[in-house]
């Protein structure tokens, strides 16, 4: 038997179920006959001993198996025999309660017209109209709400109403009815989420249609994220909702808890890349800020800075750097054309170049030949812009290191091409050919995201021949170099 069946079952007796037609035994009860919708038996036992029991808890167990299977006749003679349709059963669930769960509201008319509650809940707080609501039962829910039922009633867990059931199943006529029938379209749940929020998150327009003009904030944050509903929906790449608030009123630099605006949001939809089908989605919701004046550089500031799978820090980030660092070459065109400075580096002096060489990307992720032919073209548009091709940012790596470490051949002939500096050293005594080499140096300690883990032959060849320093001439403190993949934290654990 499932939760709900449970909850509804209540108190029973036998849980046999005669079939029609069957001898009336000493184990049958008013609640078997209702739950197995067994017309016939009823009658026999409502005409005889027991039906000293419909007005007890088994007639409240039957009344709501009644309603349940949503049967009129016996719901009658139930009504008729006494049973009560204000009593709940032990877990809270009343006859209405089961009734709102169908479209036909005739049960829910019975049982309101003999004198049941409309706003009896569960023990969770769950009301007959929650579950309406969310079942999108409008003609039930227009009974209820006739009968008094709370629009604005919360169940106990966290805290939603009958609006958050209604939009989480995409039942925007039911968000219609409950915001003609008095619904605040402006009430949080515990954590503060707004019904508008629910519909950004479930990319539900026609139900956000209705709460904006209902008066529903558009600015309005959630206390502890600072989450507003143009943020969730540019997080979640859904292009026409960010447009449907942006044209009433949403602020296109809202800025979270975390310190990320709506463009930090909007360039990327996961930690390394774009997915494909949310990409022309995530070009339109930029194009769609920026005209509504989101500011293209502003920059991330935060109490505890965002740091990459290699732990460089974002701090002061701007939208253009996150781009670059995903190889979103579309935004970084649109942010570039709005205006966005793309010298300005993090805090720490990480680059937009060294982000699109990779610099914050898992070296142990395999790329694509896709993904690189993109990097490449990141990288050149950079460069073209000006950038420093010789930078030195976060631990002293330039785009040159980060290209390296990633084994992108093609950018570091870019690089090269365009004045890098093949034998740069970077703060833990790394050049680029130690870090294809594998070499575990002095400086660099037990840094475990930073440690070049893979030897990669082709790239030790390609710096060697575009002229980089011998390794025993470079100046390298070499602690350990090996030809194979390095298995990070033995090395270490040996020289300590």
């Amino acid at each position: 038997m499932n939760v709900r069946a449970i909850i509804l079952a209540g108190v029973v007796g036998s849980t046999i179920a005669a079939a029609p037609g069957l001898a009336l035994e000493t184990n049958l009860s008013l609640v078997t006959a209702a739950k197995s919708g067994n017309l016939e038996v009823l009658r026999s036992l409502l005409a005889g001993p027991a039906k000293k029991d419909a007005a007890a808890a088994e007639g409240t167990a039957a009344l709501v198996w009644a309603a349940s299977r949503n049967d009129q006749v016996m719901l009658d003679l139930l009504l008729g025999a006494g049973a009560d349709p204000k009593r709940a059963n032990e877990f809270g669930a009343t006859a209405l309660y089961a009734a709102a769960a169908h479209a036909d509201p005739i049960i829910t008319l019975k049982l309101l017209a003999a004198g049941a509650d409309p706003n009896a809940a569960l023990m969770s707080g769950e009301t007959p109209l929650m579950v309406a609501a969310g079942r999108g039962n409008l003609e039930t829910m227009r009974a209820l709400l006739s009968a008094k039922a709370n629009p604005n009633a919360k169940e106990t867990n966290g805290g939603q109403n009958a609006l958050m059931y209604a939009i989480t199943q995409y039942h925007s006529v039911a968000v219609g009815e409950l915001a003609r029938g008095g619904a605040d379209v402006n009430a949080g749940s515990k954590s503060g989420f707004t019904p508008l929020m629910f519909a950004a998150q479930k990319n539900d327009l026609e139900s956000a249609r209705i709460l904006l003009t209902a008066g529903a904030k558009t600015n309005e944050p959630q206390p502890k994220s600072g989450l507003t509903p143009l943020l969730i929906a540019a997080a979640m790449a859904h292009d026409e909702f960010v447009n449907l608030l942006l044209d009433n009123g949403a602020d296109p630099n809202a800025v979270d808890a975390r310190g990320y605006a709506v463009l930090h949001l909007s360039v990327r939809d996961s930690d390394y890349g774009i997915d494909l089908r949310s990409k022309d989605k995530i070009v339109r919701i930029i194009k769609s800020l920026l005209a509504h004046g989101a500011k293209p550089d502003v920059r991330l500031k935060q109490a505890k800075p965002a740091l990459t799978i290699t732990e460089i820090s974002l701090q002061g980030a701007t939208p253009l750097l996150l781009a670059a660092e995903v190889n979103n070459i579309d935004a970084v065109k649109l942010l570039l054309a709005a205006g966005a400075d793309p010298s300005i580096p993090t805090e720490q002096g990480t680059t937009a170049l060294m982000l699109a060489a990779g610099v914050g990307t898992d070296v142990q992720r395999a790329r694509s030949p896709e993904e690189r032919g993109v990097a490449v073209e990141t990288v050149k548009l950079l460069l073209d812009k000006g950038l420093d091709v010789n930078a030195a940012g976060q631990y002293g790596w330039t785009a040159l290191h980060a290209a390296t470490y990633q084994g992108l051949s093609d950018v570091i002939e870019l690089l090269f091409s365009r004045g890098a500096n093949i034998d740069a050293m970077d703060a833990f005594g790394q050049t680029p050919l130690s870090i294809a080499m594998t070499v575990l140096t002095q400086d660099i300690g037990a840094r475990r995201l930073q440690i070049p883990r893979r030897y990669k032959k082709e790239i030790v060849e390609l710096i060697l021949k575009l002229g980089a320093t011998p390794l025993e001439k470079s100046g390298v403190v070499v602690v350990l170099q090996r030809t194979g993949d390095v298995e990070l934290g033995r090395e270490e654990a040996a020289r300590e």
